[in-house]
């Protein structure tokens, strides 16, 4: 983060200005009365379309794509209205994430008040796995079931369906086949069944792919209100259906767009008693719910379930009828989640503390770390925590005997199944898609398993891919926030995937005030200034970031804008995504730092340094090193001690030095700690991690400057500059 400060260089500030942004934004201003900054953003995103926009602000239920339009639609309802009437046994086979889960409990509980007799199976994530499973068949087999529909999976179990119904063959049994899914189906691959209820199929006509299972039964239960002229019935689902499409982190545009923001208004009003029962436990009471409150407080309880034990609770407690009943499971899926939160932290600083000590990790550019033991219901999160800080794509295995389990993740533009696919010869077994995968393999073979995906890597895998990126929506003044504004641009909400909280940029922010907050000073408030307009800023998890921020100086930072209501005053406030010295002095540090970097190479290049100065990237004055300013240094240094310094550090430390007679800055800092090197009057060397590790020998004697190479080099140069 402090590196980031002062020479941007550990996140891409993505903002590419589409042409005539500026006029489309004025002719939508003009055509819907909305702020200026609204209209920037959504020509930003792409909309020109006035009824469009209009359809995306104020979304509707009326936009609800008519459900017989999904493929078998009609067969599926076909066959459940004929379980009801012939009094059936149906099951519904579900998943054990929460998209999984809410849309079982979505069909289990429609399906009982329509009358039909209904079961649910949820296999377990670590002795089954995802999909349909060999411990499946074998109740399926043992029960008398004449109906399974499946939800959020069965799309890719041709194989195990085949097993399935060979078993019911051979003790002549006959069990229709019903499947709703959201994964991309294999068209040559497709399993035997009566309807397959899926909008990648080849043939279909449905005008939106993006559902995720919950999406997909809940269109299912609409079908069957139309088919019963039961009305609006099925939007008393509609707050599972949001839940499990916020969860599923599928795009938030056309019908889950709609589902989510039906979903959140019902929550807010009438939720289901498990829900409900969620934020209860949570101690969310009296505050706007919203996808945020969705994906990050009641997503990770659900989940906790299937991780920490078994998923089926959390269809119980979604499909109850008693408020006590729901909490209770409710409170166990709570404390579920505070374990898996301890097991996971204590799993991810294991992890860390691996990578950090071997140097081989940090030249290799995919993370493939392993344990014996290690939970595999945390594994998938613990690669997310590794692939965002280390942002590399991350591989956690966890060893049981002589076979090694694990969960992958990736970075944007890094096809993680591919990579798999690469090294498939070295699995068990594996799954997956671009950005998550799964994967079964021999201990044994781990070690080959890295050096074969990396060298995969090496090929595919660019630098920039491997930055971190905030997509900005536009530049910005004060000027341009108000209330009204802020409250016109939250109408874009429901945010999340694919339609993310807009980004803006704030360029050259006077700082009027800065104070760490929080218990311990993990967080940052600034008062900025532009013009005569001040505004709060609060930045989360910046507070280290304090000391380096200029008190009555200047920078650029990304935020998201926000209303702060504190005793019913409300007034406007920055929540902060990042900050860094303003870009001309990014410019200056990289040319500064590129200067060092030559002189620390011992490439003593006279006529870069000469040609960077007429090209502006430094000043004359820059490079110019004196010996009061060596004096200070060297007096710093003897000070404190021996101590190690990273990069970061070293350009703080240059702007401590600085006063009204020295300008010390990372060139004059580095050059300095090289000439006093050369002279013996200070050592340093490198640490693994690229550190400087300094050095104050004992009984030193007294040196000349000019005996340095490097400090009559400087000279020298600084004469032809001049």
């Amino acid at each position: 983060m402090l590196e980031d400060f002062y020479l941007g260089n550990k996140k891409l500030w993505d903002y590419e200005k589409p042409e005539a942004v500026e006029e489309k934004a004025k002719i939508l201003t003009e055509r819907l009365k909305i702020p200026m900054l609204l209209s920037k953003v959504l020509a930003k995103r792409g909309f020109s379309d006035i009824e469009a926009i209009k359809d995306f602000v104020c979304p509707s239920i009326k936009n609800f794509h008519d459900p017989m339009l999904l493929p078998d639609m009609e067969n599926a309802i076909d066959r459940i209205l004929s379980a009801r009437e012939r009094k059936e046994e149906v099951v519904i086979y579900g998943d054990y994430d929460v998209d999984g889960v809410t849309a079982t409990a979505m069909l289990v509980q429609f399906l009982r008040e329509i009358g039909i007799d209904v079961s649910f199976y949820i296999p377990d994530r670590t002795d089954e796995g995802y999909g349909i499973s060999e411990i499946a068949i074998a109740y399926l087999l043992d029960n008398p079931y004449d109906l399974m529909v499946t939800v959020d999976c069965g799309i890719s179990a041709k194989d195990r369906l085949d097993e399935l119904n060979n078993g019911l063959c051979a003790i002549n049994r006959s069990m229709d086949i019903i499947i709703t899914d959201h994964h991309q189906p294999d068209p040559d691959n497709l399993p035997k069944a009566l309807a397959i209820v899926n909008p990648h199929l080849p043939d279909s006509t449905y005008p939106f792919t993006k559902l995720c299972g919950a999406g997909i039964a809940f269109r299912l239960i609409q079908a069957l209100c139309i088919r019963l002229e039961l009305g609006d019935r099925y939007l008393d689902f509609v707050d599972l259906a949001a839940l499990g499409t916020v969860a599923d982190i599928v795009e938030l545009m056309d019908e889950n767009r709609i589902i989510v923001w039906a979903g959140l208004k019902k929550i807010q009003r009438r939720p289901n008693l498990g829900i409900h029962a969620l934020l209860k436990v949570a101690e969310i009471t009296g505050r706007q719910i919203d996808s945020w409150l969705l994906a990050f407080i009641l997503a990770p309880r659900v989940n906790a379930a299937g991780r920490m034990g078994d998923a089926s609770r959390a269809v119980n407690m979604f499909t109850s009828q008693s408020s006590s009943e729901a909490e209770c499971i409710a409170r166990q899926m709570h404390q579920d989640n505070a374990l898996r939160q301890k097991i996971q932290d204590e799993i991810f600083q294991k992890a860390v503390k691996a990578i950090e000590a071997d140097p081989v990790y940090k030249s290799q550019k995919v993370i493939v770390v392993c344990g014996e033991g290690w939970h595999q219901g945390v594994v998938g999160i613990v690669a997310s925590l590794l692939t965002e800080r280390f942002q590399k794509p991350c591989f956690v295995l966890s060893i049981q005997e002589d076979i090694a389990t694990g969960s992958a993740r990736s970075v944007e533009g890094f096809n993680i199944y591919s990579a798999m696919e690469y090294c498939r010869e070295l699995f068990v077994k594996f799954g997956g898609h671009e950005q998550a995968g799964g994967l079964t393999i021999d201990a044994s073979n781990i070690e080959r398993f890295r050096k074969k995906v990396n060298e995969f890597a090496d090929k595919t895998l660019t630098a920039c891919q491997m930055l971190p990126k905030i997509k900005i929506d536009a530049e910005t003044d004060l000027d341009e926030l108000s209330i009204n504004t802020i409250e016109a641009i939250q109408a874009l909400a429901p945010f999340g995937e694919g339609n993310s909280s807009p980004v803006f940029r704030l360029n050259r922010a006077n700082v009027l005030q800065k104070k760490r907050i929080g218990a311990s000073g993990a967080h940052l408030r600034l008062l900025l200034g532009t013009g005569s307009k001040t505004v709060q800023a609060i930045a989360f998890k910046m507070g280290e970031l304090e000391p380096v921020i200029p008190l009555s100086g200047q920078i650029d930072l990304l935020y998201t804008p926000g209303i702060n209501d504190y005793m019913g005053k409300r007034s406007v406030q920055l929540n902060v995504k990042a900050i860094r010295a303003p870009e001309n002095e990014i410019r200056r540090n990289r040319a500064l730092l590129e200067a060092a970097e030559k002189v620390e190479c011992l490439d003593y290049d006279e006529e870069w340094l000469y040609n960077g100065i007429n090209n502006h990237k430094v000043k004359a004055e820059d490079i110019k090193l004196c010996k009061e300013e060596l004096a200070i240094l060297y007096r710093y240094f003897k000070k404190f001690g021996n101590r190690t310094l990273d990069r970061a550090q070293l350009f703080h430390l240059a702007n401590e030095l600085s006063h009204d007679k020295v300008r010390m800055n990372y060139f004059k800092l580095l050059s300095g700690m090289f000439i006093f090197d050369e002279l013996d009057i200070i050592r340093f060397s490198y640490t693994p991690k690229g550190d400087y590790d300094l050095k104050i020998p004992q009984n030193i004697e007294k040196v000349s400057l000019d005996d340095s190479t490097l400090y009559t080099f400087l000279q020298t140069v600084q004469q032809v500059a001049e």
